[in-house]
């Protein structure tokens, strides 16, 4: 009988001392699940690997391929702790909260090795003329985005008269469409005199060899978009349920801390939460 307590305090003092020493990662691990605008992925790649570097025990899973509705809906579902999205909360989707976080200066880019300077007035023009040629004398060659894209509100927002010009530049049979950021950027490569919508974050942490056009002679860059020399903006924003974790709050000062300024300068992003 004495033997048989002795071994099940023995099998409870194992029990304990295992709990007890048990490495903080194993016991208290969490992760971090993030999605959102295809665009943003690879940013939020970097961020969340040195979120995680500095976080013991935390890991941050990056999902791809949903878009800012879809991550939208995800994060509504619980599925995601946090999306990024490139468009704001509609009013149905409730029960959550967002912060505007970073913004990126949004221009167009060709595959063009010289595709030079234009005019804030006469991109609308450009863009929906088929007769439009770059300054060597070869065709400019459109490329959309789906309708329902945030990109295609964005693109249409940015310009006079741009909005118009897509809807016409959509009725054309010889338009390709890139159903993804990703396919946007790829097609803008592939196809010789392209002109494309796409923001410097894109390209900078994709690493794309792509051509952007100075608009009004002003280049997109941090600096001028910093300094309001370049006034269009992509913005990116954090979207999360308003009982978010402490993980996901911890996240957000990390992105807003020092760190996180340097690794968004890095990938072509400054920060708008303070």
């Amino acid at each position: 009988m004495r033997s048989s307590r002795t071994k099940v305090v023995s099998i409870l003092s194992i029990a304990v001392l295992t709990l007890c020493f048990t490495p903080f990662s194993a016991a208290q691990a969490e992760t971090l699940r993030i999605g959102g605008t295809g665009s943003a992925t690879v940013l939020m790649e970097r961020l969340g690997a040195a979120f995680a570097a500095s976080e013991a025990g935390t890991t941050v899973e990056i999902i791809p391929g949903l878009g800012s509705s879809g991550s939208i809906a995800a994060a509504m579902d619980n599925v995601l702790d946090l999306a990024i999205s490139a468009r704001p909360l509609k009013p149905a989707e409730t029960g959550l909260s967002e912060v505007a976080a970073m913004r990126t200066p949004y221009g167009l880019v060709s595959s063009n090795p010289n595709p030079g300077d234009i005019t804030s007035a006469d991109v609308a023009a450009f863009f929906s003329s088929p007769t439009s040629t770059w300054a060597d004398g070869s065709p400019v060659r459109v490329i959309l985005r789906p309708r329902n894209e945030s990109d295609t509100a964005l693109l249409g927002q940015t310009f006079p008269g741009m909005e118009t010009a897509i809807d016409q530049v959509r009725e054309r049979v010889d338009v390709p469409i890139a159903a993804t950021d990703q396919d946007n950027l790829e097609m803008a490569k592939a196809i010789d005199g392209s002109l494309v919508g796409t923001s410097l974050a894109q390209v900078v942490t994709e690493r794309h060899q792509i051509q952007f056009l100075t608009i009004d002679g002003v280049e997109p860059t941090l600096e001028n978009l910093d300094n309001g020399q370049y006034p269009y903006t992509k913005l990116y924003r954090f979207i999360y349920a308003e009982n978010s974790t402490p993980l996901v709050q911890r996240f957000l000062a990390f992105v807003n801390s020092g760190d996180g300024a340097i690794l968004l300068r890095e990938a072509g992003c400054l920060r708008t939460v303070q």
